[in-house]
């Protein structure tokens, strides 16, 4: 009996110490190059055998600043925060992805030598074709990427040509026309600029009339003749006004 109950132990060792060789993964991706070949005897201090990345989804990690991590949260923490904010991607030969992803991650500190703070995204990446039975994806892991921020709704801004912004010791400010047909300063807080047209944060309000063309002559309190800029100034009047 004592013999038999050996024997069933010795079975139940070899059991375990069969089932150790196996490993298996505990995530399905794509398997990389492996550091030893079959019949290799491992150990835990063999170190890695292999890499496996996870294909889709994948993860973003960029960093954004500070004052933007703020500017995103108040602009659409009544539309879900973080969560409101789509992403894009810009693969490295310019191409944009396909795909649209979202932020599921904030890190808890500020990198204070670069006052920015570390996010990541989630985004799909499905297989776009098969080689021998091997998916082919758009995104690999590692790969460097161009990361745009954009909001699940549309934000309305104003937006004026970049050429009627002029700075000075107190800021930026434009020229506007009040309702007697007179040049104002009046004083604006520039938002993003797309190179010809820059948005406006505050200063302005839907109706104003801004001078865009012949800025360098127009002088405060100096009357004008009001015109629209695609027509372009009239000659021998005052710089027109684009409303």
């Amino acid at each position: 009996m004592r013999r038999v109950a050996g024997a069933q132990a010795q079975l139940d060792a070899s059991k375990i110490n069969l089932n150790y060789t196996e490993i298996h993964s505990p995530i399905a991706g794509k398997i990389g190059r492996t550091a030893v070949t079959s019949g290799n005897v491992v150990s835990p201090g063999s170190g890695v055998l292999a890499t496996i990345v996870g294909q889709d989804p994948m993860y973003v990690v960029f960093a954004i600043s500070q004052r933007t991590s703020l500017d995103l949260r108040q602009k659409y923490i009544s539309g879900g925060g973080f969560k409101a904010v789509v992403i894009h991607l810009k693969l490295p030969d310019g191409r944009l992805y396909g795909e649209t992803g979202h932020i599921d991650f904030v890190d808890n500190t500020i990198a204070t030598n670069t006052d920015t703070i570390t996010l990541r995204g989630t985004i799909p990446n499905p297989a776009i074709d098969t080689v021998n039975g091997n998916a082919l994806r758009e995104l690999t892991d590692g790969e460097f990427v161009t990361v745009q921020l954009e909001g699940v709704a549309p934000v309305q801004l104003l937006a004026i040509p970049r050429a009627a912004v002029l700075s000075d010791q107190q800021g930026d400010f434009v020229y506007t026309v009040d309702a007697d047909n007179k040049v104002v300063v009046t004083r604006v807080k520039l938002g993003q600029t797309s190179g010809t047209l820059v948005t406006i944060l505050s200063g302005l309000k839907p109706g104003d009339s801004v001078i865009s063309e012949g800025v360098q002559r127009a002088r405060p309190g100096q009357p004008v003749n009001p015109a629209p800029a695609s027509a372009g100034p009239a000659p021998d009047k005052a710089p027109g006004a684009a409303p």
